[in-house]
């Protein structure tokens, strides 16, 4: 069996159909060889990265089951003084561990002096004691009362644009292909295409985002659900795939134009990591129907603010019903962040 990626028999190895970050577990068994595997983790590492904060809130799995710990600003509020905003991270079970700081800030008078606020009395001391041996004038503050601790995260949608989502919406799709038909039939010529854009030049992804109210209200959706709806048409000699990750960030993707069987193929494909396992949604339309949406006028596509209305439904309603507390920062010309 040939890698889907490259084509060797050489090195096969187990490949994921969506990427193990995502918390799903379909596989194609020797799917992809070592080497493509490797050169893929390296995109798919990266977008794990860009996507911490959202998996730390939805509780989303690794492929170790663990939930990953997110980097978190937290607002400390001291009666009589002013907010201080230290560095800390939420950890799978959204307990916050706040860390030491110290920044350098300028005095009512113009002299420059360093500031710290320590989570141990012992760190404190230690910070005292360094500043003192330098003969430098240290003032020891004290434990403070009355301290209001305010952690607050931040998830961009950039990540949903760039180079490394559109790379691994590619991957999917191809080893959608092979979990459904057979990894012979995703090595056939006709997705060649595909294929070779998934490791060359990022403008040559054949791979949109998009938003669509009717596509988005086909099924009821959650961050914990990933999916692919595909539809090979032997009318019109073209294929189009629909990739869905955490419920909303939808994508477009050109199977091929070369698509020469008599008969059209359809398949849809539906995960659920709270599940950890496919499942069946009521679906008010067929694949066939849905493409047909997606590449109609009523698509907006490469929109941030139309991809963020479309996600922000589906994890609002989420974070409602888990006591998260959820708002929406705009950022000019960077797209849009949620909090």
């Amino acid at each position: 069996m040939p890698c889907i990626l490259c084509g060797t028999t050489e090195n096969l190895t187990v490949e994921h159909v969506f990427p193990a970050f995502t918390g799903a577990n379909l596989t194609v068994a020797d799917g992809t060889c070592l080497k493509c595997n490797g050169e893929s983790s390296a995109f798919e590492g990266r977008l794990a990265n860009e996507t911490e904060t959202a998996r730390n809130l939805f509780a989303i799995p690794n492929r170790y089951g663990q939930v990953p710990s997110a980097r978190v600003s937290v607002n400390v509020k001291v009666e009589g003084t002013d907010v201080v905003t230290l560095p800390g991270r939420r950890n799978s079970e959204g307990q916050v561990d706040v860390f030491d700081f110290v920044k350098e800030i300028v005095s009512s008078d113009g002299r420059k002096v360093r500031e710290g606020f320590f989570v141990t009395e012992a760190a404190a001391v230690r910070f005292i004691e360094r500043h003192k041996a330098k003969q430098e004038n240290v003032t020891d503050l004290g434990t403070p009362k009355d301290v209001e601790m305010i952690p607050v995260s931040q998830q961009t949608l950039n990540f949903a644009f760039g180079a490394n989502a559109r790379r691994t919406v590619a991957k999917i799709t191809m080893a959608a292909l092979a979990y459904q038909y057979g990894v012979e039939y995703a090595c056939s010529k006709p997705f060649d295409s595909l294929r070779q854009s998934i490791f060359g030049d990022a403008a040559s992804l054949p791979v949109r985002i998009f938003a669509n109210e009717n596509f988005a209200a086909a099924h009821i959706r959650t961050p914990h659900q990933h999916s692919v709806l595909a539809h090979l048409s032997a009318g019109m000699h073209k294929g189009w795939a629909l990739v869905t990750l955490f419920g909303g960030l939808s994508y477009a993707v050109e199977l091929t134009r070369e698509f020469g069987e008599r008969e059209s193929r359809s398949f849809s494909l539906f995960y659920d990591v709270e599940l950890q396992s496919r499942f069946s949604p009521v679906i008010l339309a067929n694949e066939y129907v849905l493409v047909g949406e997606v590449l109609s006028p009523r698509t907006v596509f490469e929109t941030p603010e139309a991809v963020d209305a479309q996600w922000y439904k589906i994890v609002e309603k989420y974070c409602g019903s888990n006591g998260i507390e959820l708002s929406r920062i705009e950022i000019s010309d960077e797209g849009l962040q949620r909090a």
